[in-house]
């Protein structure tokens, strides 16, 4: 209770006093400091403690990953594998594998499958299959994702697996893979969530799919009824902005909501306007940035570049002196 709630001190305090402890009472402690990102002392408690299990390691490979000290955490994963005493679980293999990825250790990747596949583990958790697509895909290595990806069976992925590999060629340029394999989501029955939505329509942004784009806006709309943040507006400006229709893409900035209002918006669509060239644009975009972001000097200059650029020197000079 006293590291839930941050307490590090009167927690030790509170060990210190503790007339019995045995392997629950130390891994309490441990995971729970490691948690309130205590890294040192949770790392000295794991050294003095006696009898390290399972839970123990996975604690503090957890917390080394959790962190960004990925080498620790490899560095703990592989000093606990080789011991022969322990029989590796499938939440340790669960929390080495975001520090293999975050360095994109593909030879551990593979050694990790490997075992997995030994030990049963991937036939029989479908996060462990899930974990180890999302680590090949951003360890640079594409084939071995979509082939393990393909390897499981169709009524074994669920949503996660879904949507890791749709995210995963979306972010690869891949986007008529992505659609593609959105559509066979929904055949196989299962429902997308606002994440999936999101990978789909990063696709199409990204790729010109703006048909594509939109019909997947509507239908996270009306046919899942997901409520859209402000990543699927900035999708959809982006794609219409990319696709030179920025009267429709205004529009929709006009309609996001206020409390969801973002200047990054407006200056995506900025962006999608100084590349087309379309200076009327441009001028009102630039006012309603100002409107939203007073103080920001080189908005000021850019709207004098704009006047100046379509020969308004008159305006230009009035917005140069502020």
């Amino acid at each position: 209770m006293y590291v839930v709630c941050g307490f590090v001190v009167k927690a030790k305090k509170l060990f210190d006093e503790t007339p019995e402890r045995n392997s629950v009472t130390w891994n309490a402690l441990i995971t729970g400091v490691m948690k309130c990102r205590e890294l040192e002392l949770a790392r000295s408690l794991f050294e003095v403690m006696q009898t390290k299990n399972n839970i123990s390691w996975t604690g503090l490979i957890d917390g080394y990953a959790r962190l960004n000290r990925p080498k620790e955490a490899i560095f703990c994963f592989r000093e606990w594998f080789w011991m022969k005493a322990l029989n590796q679980p499938k939440k340790t293999i669960l929390a080495v594998l975001p520090a293999i990825w975050n360095l994109r250790a593909l030879e551990l990747c593979q050694s990790v499958h490997a075992y997995g596949e030994r030990s049963g583990f991937n036939a029989s958790d479908i996060r462990v299959m899930n974990c180890l697509i999302d680590t090949y895909a951003k360890c640079g290595c594409a084939e071995s994702a979509l082939r393990l990806f393909e390897d499981v069976s169709p009524e074994r992925r669920n949503l996660v697996s879904w949507t890791s590999i749709i995210s995963w060629l979306a972010m690869h340029g891949m986007a008529k893979e992505a659609v593609e394999n959105f559509r066979r989501m929904e055949n196989a029955c299962v429902m997308p969530n606002s994440v999936t939505f999101f990978s789909a329509l990063n696709a199409c942004s990204h790729s010109g799919l703006v048909k594509e784009g939109l019909a997947f806006f509507r239908k996270m709309l009306n046919e899942y009824q997901l409520v859209p943040n402000i990543k699927h507006y900035g999708c959809l400006i982006d794609m219409l902005g990319r696709a030179g229709r920025f009267e429709e893409a205004e529009k929709m900035a006009l309609e996001i909501p206020p409390e969801m209002a973002n200047v990054v918006i407006w200056r995506t669509l900025l962006g999608a306007c100084s590349f087309h060239g379309n200076v009327e644009m441009r001028e009102r975009v630039t006012w309603k940035i100002l409107e939203m972001e007073r103080g920001y000097g080189g908005d000021y200059v850019l709207l004098s570049n704009i006047f100046a650029g379509v020969g308004r020197f008159a305006d230009s000079d009035k917005e140069s002196d502020g």
